[in-house]
């Protein structure tokens, strides 16, 4: 169906999703504080006579619909709001000061209550099972680890899982996403240089730790631009160097903070070993001694190729070509959508939401014409994955109604 055609089948659905989006972004609350959010989706996916499941050590919530034997498909949607301080002036602004949606999460709920209210409402045209993925804690920790270590992708297994996220340099209703990586891992790494101190005019008595952080830190430069290949994108940050007391004694400890970017797995894994061997290789050479703490964060997300044909074939039928933005590029910015598509395949793309400010900003807007074409997205996607039988169909015990 075109764009038109949903428009009439969600007459009776987009009041509520809008409401439902107002009602969200003015009462947003942080990561790890989703308390009255959780209790929002959890009673409006029970007045759609959806399976409501929680979780523990975090307040992610899953929907589940069953309706006859078929494949189970997933969608995403993220619930965490930022600590930021809103100033676009809307009438339904944020009520809780310092905190606001402003990554879009808001609207990502509201889509996602907004197709299971027509997945509920329309059981006779379709089979299988939906699953509703609500994640906390996507701007921290990420949920989706709590959640997938509960089960959310069991039970049945989930045979594919798609998410979308607003992208604000696009009008409303864009398709802009590209097969394969879309974007990278993360890691933190933090180094303790540890030299000897002395005083500052005696520093043959001593072993200077600023001196070598200084030579770690050019070192570690060369990582990227002269041990990997310039088309396998990586990014390597030092952000943060703390050391020394006073400016005439010797420094004999620095610490350094920084993040890794990748994409491929065994790039991630080479450069984690690189980072190590060069840092406290230099640190010995110069007489001092190097700890090196490496801290996994999100992996990278990779569309698969089947689900991403399902996905933007239906985006191509729905918001038409001139619509459909092909991502040249995967971003080294980072999704905690990974740890669902660790499990299953899936496909993560960005609707428009209007061009306006940036993410992430006290001003970012969301036009509302977005609603339409992000709720219908999802309901034709999952009803094309629900009918691929390229994808391994799950075995459920479900009734249909």
């Amino acid at each position: 169906m075109q764009l038109s055609d949903w428009n009439d089948v969600l007459r009776g659905i987009l009041p509520r999703v809008t409401e439902l989006r107002r009602t969200l972004h003015s009462h947003p609350e942080l990561s790890g504080e989703e308390k009255e959010t959780r209790a929002l989706i959890m009673k409006e996916l029970e007045r759609l006579g959806i399976e409501v499941h929680t979780f523990r050590d975090c307040y992610g919530v899953m929907g589940v619909l069953r309706n006859g034997n078929g494949r189970c498909i997933a969608i995403r949607a993220d619930m965490d709001a930022l600590p930021v301080t809103e100033e676009t002036g809307l009438p339904f602004a944020s009520e809780n000061h310092g905190v606001m949606h402003a990554c879009g999460h808001d609207v990502h709920m509201a889509l996602a209550l907004g197709s299971a209210a027509w997945f509920s409402q329309n059981r006779d045209k379709w089979h299988g099972t939906v699953k509703w993925l609500f994640e906390p804690a996507e701007e921290t920790f990420g949920g989706a680890q709590w959640m997938v270590a509960q089960g959310c992708m069991e039970e049945p297994h989930v045979d594919a899982v798609i998410g979308q996220h607003m992208n604000p340099r696009y009008p409303a209703g864009t398709f802009f996403c590209k097969p394969g990586y879309v974007s990278g891992s993360s890691d933190a790494v933090n180094l303790t240089v540890t030299g000897k101190s002395c005083h500052g005019a005696y520093p043959e008595s001593g072993t200077d730790a600023i001196v070598i952080a200084a030579q770690i830190v050019s070192a570690l430069q060369t990582l990227v631009s002269r041990t990997l290949s310039p088309f396998d994108p990586a990014a390597l940050t030092i952000g943060k160097i703390e050391g020394g007391t006073a400016r005439n004694i010797v420094c004999g400890e620095v610490k350094l903070e920084g993040t890794l970017r990748t994409l491929s797995p065994g790039t991630r894994a080479q450069m984690k070993e690189r980072i190590a061997s060069v840092a406290q290789q230099i640190a010995q050479g110069m007489g001092g001694a190097c700890e090196v703490e490496i801290q996994p964060g999100y992996g990278a997300v990779c569309n698969d190729d089947r689900v991403y044909a399902d996905v933007s074939s239906c985006a191509e039928e729905l918001l038409g070509a001139e619509n459909m933005v092909l991502r040249e590029a995967p971003s080294l910015g980072v999704e905690s959508m990974c740890y669902f598509m660790d499990h299953t395949p899936g496909t993560y793309y960005d609707i428009g939401s209007g061009v306006g400010t940036a993410l992430h900003t006290p001003t970012f807007l969301v036009d509302e014409a977005v609603l339409l074409p992000g709720v219908a997205m999802q309901c034709a996607s999952v009803l094309a994955l629900l009918e691929d039988e390229t994808l391994k169909e799950t075995e459920t015990t479900g009734e249909k109604e």
